[in-house]
């Protein structure tokens, strides 16, 4: 069962990651939400008590910009296992829970902060595998499905 989480998962980051190029050009022209604006602090909060055990003290919270793969920022849960990563960019985050000996222990996200400045309700919780990764994963299937087959009903290969 671990394993096909496991693999699950893995696919669906790797397709989602493979087409973050084709989104970062199509959104160069695009118009800034309301409310967003360059150089923007936001604020993402919330807590890792389903994941982490206790002393919650010894886990560590981070953001990891999801274009470039860098840490906006990182933290330690508090007692209650409650974080609050303040002062990050507008950006599109991972939030990774780290164990005592800084092993991610799960992730959650992908958290667009381009669209808000405070998101204080996330929840990691990587349980189950989050609807999001679900639908990444069947709209990957479907453009798989589709680049097979080709125009006015003809095999998209050869062999076929």
């Amino acid at each position: 069962m671990m394993m096909q989480r496991f693999v699950a998962k893995t696919l669906v980051v790797t397709l989602a990651l493979s087409s973050l190029p084709a989104a970062a050009f199509a959104q160069q022209g695009a118009a800034r939400p309301a409310g967003a604006q360059v150089g923007q602090s936001t604020t993402l909060a919330g807590t890792a008590k389903d994941e982490a055990k206790k002393p919650f003290t010894e886990y560590t919270v981070r953001a990891r910009d999801v274009k470039a793969g860098t840490i906006g920022g990182s933290t330690p849960l508090d007692v209650q296992g409650n974080f609050s990563l303040i002062g990050l960019t507008t950006q599109n985050y991972l939030v990774e829970l780290l164990n005592k000996d800084g092993k991610v222990v799960c992730t959650e996200g992908p958290f667009d902060m381009s669209k808000q400045a405070i998101k204080s309700d996330v929840v990691v919780d990587c349980g189950g595998i989050p609807a999001a990764w679900w639908l990444v994963g069947a709209a990957a299937a479907a453009g798989i499905t589709a680049g097979i087959i080709a125009t006015n009903g003809t095999a998209a290969s050869p062999s076929r």
